[in-house]
C-alpha cells in the first residue's frame, strides 16, 4: 500500500493525481479523461463508488476523511485543497 510516510502532508498536486486515478480506477476510464474541475457527480459517480473512493484515499493518507467528502467538495481540486488544507487536523 502506498501510504504517506510519517504523516507529512502532502502536495495538492499529488493528492490531485492520486484522487483522479482513483476515480478513473473505479469508473474504468483512462485517467487523462478526468477533468479535476468536473463536477464528480456528472461522471456517475454513485454513492457506493463514492464511498469506497473515500476509503482508497483514507488508506493510502492513513487518515480519517469526512463520509460526505466527494458530495461536499464535488470536483477533484476541491476534494484535494480540502485534504491539503485540513490534514493536520485529520490525522488520527
Amino acid at each position: 500500500m502506498n501510504t504517506v510516510i510519517n504523516q507529512v502532508a502532502p502536495t495538492l498536486d499529488i493528492v490531485k493525481t492520486k484522487a483522479s486515478e482513483l476515480l478513473a480506477e473505479r469508473l474504468r476510464i483512462d485517467v487523462i479523461e478526468v477533468d479535476m474541475n468536473k463536477k464528480l457527480t456528472s461522471y456517475g459517480l454513485d454513492s457506493i463508488d463514492a464511498v469506497t473512493m473515500i476509503g482508497d484515499l483514507e488508506d493510502w493518507l492513513d487518515i480519517e476523511l469526512p463520509s460526505t467528502l466527494l458530495w461536499d467538495y464535488d470536483t477533484i481540486n476541491d476534494v484535494a485543497q480540502f485534504i491539503v488544507e485540513n490534514f493536520e487536523s485529520l490525522v488520527d
